[in-house]
Formats: C-alpha cells, sequence, structure tokens
C-alpha cells in the first residue's frame, strides 16, 4: 500500500487532528521508502523494539508509545540510535497515544471489559456497560455491572490468565463475589476513586505505585494489577488487524517487553 495514502487513512482512522496530547501522535520518523507491505505492531518505541522490527523485515512500526513526550529531545543518546535503526532500514514509526485509548473500536478499555463478557459467554441482557469519567471531553474509562453475581477467582482464571495479564489480585475488600468492575488501563490507581463513585466492587488497572497501593488498601479497595504493559497491547492488536483486513497488509506483534 502507498505510504501517504495510509497516513492519510490512519490520520483520519484515528481523528489525530482533535487530541492535544503530550505524545506526539501521528507519523514520528519518515524514511524514503514509499510502499508498506509488512507492519509490526508494539506498545513502546524503543532500541528493542526496532531492533525486531529489523529482524522481522517491516515497513513500519506502528507503537502505542512513541518517542515523544511533552517536549522533542535532541536527536543524541538513545534518540539517536532509535532513528537510526529507523532510517538506516528504511522503517518508518506511527504512534497513537490518546486516539488509541478512546477510538469507538479499537481502544485498549472498552475490550478489556468486552474480553471479560465473552470468556464467559455473557448475554446482553446479562451486563451493562457505562463510562465513568472522560479525558479533555472524550469518555476513556468504563466500568461494567453483572446481572449474576461472579465469584472473585474468576478474575484471576481465567480471565486475567486468558488477557495474558499480570494475575495480582489484591483483595482488599475481602469479597468472595462480585457484580461490577472499573477498568482504565496504565497506571491510573490514582483514579479509583472517581470510579468509586459511579459505584463498582473492583478496580482493574495496570500498574500502582507504593503510595497508591497503601491507599487503596486503606479504602479496602479490591484491585486486579494487570500491569501497563499488559493493559495496552489490545488497542495496537486490534488496529493491527484492522489495517490487515481492510488493506491486505501483512502484520507482526513485536513483542520485547523489558
Amino acid at each position: 500500500m502507498n505510504k501517504q495514502e495510509l497516513i492519510q487513512y490512519l490520520d483520519v482512522y484515528l481523528k489525530i487532528s482533535e487530541f492535544k496530547d503530550s505524545s506526539k501522535n501521528g507519523l514520528q520518523v519518515d524514511t524514503e521508502k514509499t510502499e508498506i507491505k509488512k507492519i509490526g505492531y508494539a506498545v513502546d518505541a524503543s532500541t528493542y523494539i526496532f531492533d525486531k522490527a529489523i529482524s522481522e523485515n517491516v515497513d513500519m512500526v506502528l507503537s502505542h508509545h512513541g518517542l515523544y513526550w511533552g517536549y522533542e529531545e535532541t536527536m543524541t543518546g538513545v534518540w539517536f540510535e532509535r532513528a537510526t535503526q529507523l532510517i538506516k532500514n528504511d522503517i518508518w514509526l506511527y504512534a497513537a497515544h490518546l486516539p488509541l485509548d478512546v477510538h469507538e473500536e479499537v481502544w485498549n478499555n472498552i475490550w478489556l471489559i468486552k474480553a471479560f463478557v465473552r470468556i464467559f459467554w455473557l448475554r446482553e441482557e446479562d451486563y451493562q456497560i457505562e463510562s465513568f469519567a472522560d479525558h479533555k471531553w472524550k469518555n476513556i474509562w468504563f466500568w461494567v455491572k453483572f446481572k449474576n453475581k461472579l465469584h472473585i477467582s474468576n478474575l484471576v482464571i481465567p480471565y486475567a490468565e486468558t488477557m495474558w495479564l499480570i494475575k495480582r489480585l489484591f483483595n482488599f475488600g475481602n469479597i468472595q463475589y462480585f457484580t461490577s468492575f472499573a477498568v482504565v488501563s496504565w497506571s491510573a490507581a490514582k483514579h479509583f476513586k472517581d470510579a468509586k463513585e459511579a459505584w463498582y466492587e473492583v478496580f482493574l488497572t495496570g500498574e500502582a505505585n507504593h503510595a497508591q497501593m497503601v491507599m487503596l488498601k486503606e479504602y479496602k479497595q479490591t484491585v486486579l494489577i494487570g500491569w501497563h504493559y499488559e493493559t495496552e497491547k489490545i488497542g495496537p492488536k486490534l488496529l493491527a488487524y484492522h489495517l490487515r483486513n481492510k488493506f491486505g497488509i501483512e502484520i507482526v506483534f513485536l513483542d520485547e517487553k523489558y
């Protein structure tokens, strides 16, 4: 597929221009290559991800976290290494952070809930999904309420195990059964009180620091820590599959976590 046509499609499909984001969304590193036959999708844009991209002979890296956060770095040190890897090997980099987090079809949070629904073969009348917070006018976090109670162990096996999440359930609320849980990917434990106002029993997030874990325990809030990386693999994968199905582009997952 022609590079410019693919860039234009992604910019429109992900609504890149509508977001003010600390990440520089869109095309971040360009090359002289004009045809895209193979895409490597990843969570992060890093040297070891690019090593695998080179070995997989991809034309493009599609990542959730890009090279820059809030400001452009000078092209020295690790940023020089990253750019050199891409340019020397004719690989261009496209990043989508918030546009991927809130997209109607390929976002992380809603699919963490939909996956749970599918794993347990729940019917539409058995659950209700609602958003409980927004980020810069976009709904981004969700909670799900179930008609029937589920045992708390189901959040670990089969759910967390099937989704390849880090299986760290802290049952600070000392509950045996639950009928609702809230989902916020990345490092969002500090937002658990926002979700609590919308009423839920279990909080699923990517990671939490020590102070946040203390607060969660004090509030007797049961939490499933899935880890940042694992909770944000879903969006890049769904986007890559979308491009494969629409344009016939070959895709490969560049799974090189630290």
